[in-house]
């Protein structure tokens, strides 16, 4: 696990832990009724939820929150950072380190794979094939994404142009792949279907400024500009567009589950 992807968070852990959004409730919900239409008498008790590229937790302390003290809730994470902050941060789940493409249970053990706001980082095809093999039969796979909406906000362009000048090989359409089509030639996975919610965060200027520069993306624009001013550059792209200090952020939370046979 030396690979850039174990890397491209360090340091950024508390930033990310403290400005990243969470998942909208409608989201949450429609996750929450899929797991449990799949629910059978020979599903392993107590339900194993594991939550793969947990980051700081965000996510699968979501889980608990969702589904209650019954399951037993895994956050799966390879980077070291990381879960230093998520166990910090406690919320009645554990950890373990190990990438999303060899993760270390037995298979049909889970009923729920999740990877929330990670997916972009792995090999899509070996963990796809991978979670096939840890869900029991009946469970669910599910690609949680909070994505800036693209369309229609001056000021969310301002924000990409930004990354895409000075983060190399930044590109604002980096998340848009096919993943029911993906789900789709899974052996083994049946049903995928794509949910979305729209909604807009409201921050201040400070808290757009820690939020930006959580983002491995924005790391890289550090790299090439310094922090004093990629923080300027920040800034001045929220003050912009709301000089009143009161940053409306734009997004459209993406969910794609798919069940296994």
């Amino acid at each position: 696990m030396s690979d850039d992807r174990t890397q491209a968070f360090s340091g950024l852990s508390g930033n990310y832990q403290a400005f990243r959004p969470d998942y909208p409730a409608p989201i949450l919900d429609l996750l929450a009724d899929h797991l449990k239409a799949g629910a059978t008498d020979a599903w392993p008790s107590p339900w194993l939820l594991l939550d793969v590229g947990a980051g700081t937790g965000i996510s699968t302390r979501a889980l608990r929150a969702l589904l209650g003290p019954g399951p037993r809730v895994v956050g799966v994470e390879p980077g070291r950072d990381m879960i230093r902050t998520a166990e910090a941060e406690g919320g009645g789940v554990e950890y373990v380190r190990a990438a999303a493409e060899d993760v270390p249970f037995p298979g049909a053990s889970a009923v729920l794979v999740l990877a929330a706001q990670a997916v972009h980082w792995f090999d899509r095809p070996a963990f796809f094939a991978e979670s096939a093999r840890l869900l029991a039969p009946g469970g669910t796979l599910a690609v949680l994404n909070n994505n800036r909406d693209l369309t229609g906000s001056a000021f969310v362009d301002d924000h990409e142009g930004l990354l895409e000048r000075y983060s190399p090989g930044y590109d604002r359409h980096y998340r848009q792949y096919d993943l029911v089509r993906e789900l789709s030639e899974v052996r083994g996975l049946t049903g995928a279907t794509e949910h979305s919610h729209r909604w807009t965060r409201v921050l201040t200027t400070d808290e757009y400024l820690g939020m930006a520069l959580s983002s491995s993306r924005m790391a890289a624009v550090v790299g090439e500009l310094g922090e004093e001013r990629t923080r300027a550059e920040i800034t001045a792209v929220a003050e912009r567009h709301f000089p009143d200090g009161r940053v409306e952020m734009p997004y459209t939370t993406q969910l794609v589950v798919a069940r296994r046979v």
